[in-house]
């Protein structure tokens, strides 16, 4: 008979210590896995921010491309017109020379 409590008291006290290590042992693989989750997303964090700063410095370097060929098309449109009226003003003084 107290062969059978000590048995049961034993028993009971493996159960409460195998669920105490149980309970440790999930809580530290789920604190584990939030660890490694909190690291992968800043890992995505901080790669989002890098592509991101590339993506402004493309655009920026696009878009002072963009400025350049803008300013040079309008240099050569205004060579150009400038070129045209010196050639009308040179007709206009041989016109004025020849009729007066």
């Amino acid at each position: 008979m107290m062969t059978a409590i000590w048995f049961v008291l034993v028993a009971v006290a493996a159960l409460f210590f195998g669920f105490g290590i149980g309970y440790f042992i999930r809580k530290s693989i789920a604190e584990a896995k939030i660890s490694s989750a909190e690291e992968a997303a800043a890992q995505i964090v901080e790669n989002a921010k890098k592509e991101a700063e590339a993506l402004k410095k493309e655009t920026v370097l696009e878009a002072k491309d963009e400025i350049h060929r803008i300013r040079a098309e309008a240099e050569k449109e205004t060579r150009e017109r400038r070129n045209e009226i010196q050639r009308q003003e040179r007709r206009l003084l041989q016109k004025r020379r020849i009729a007066g």
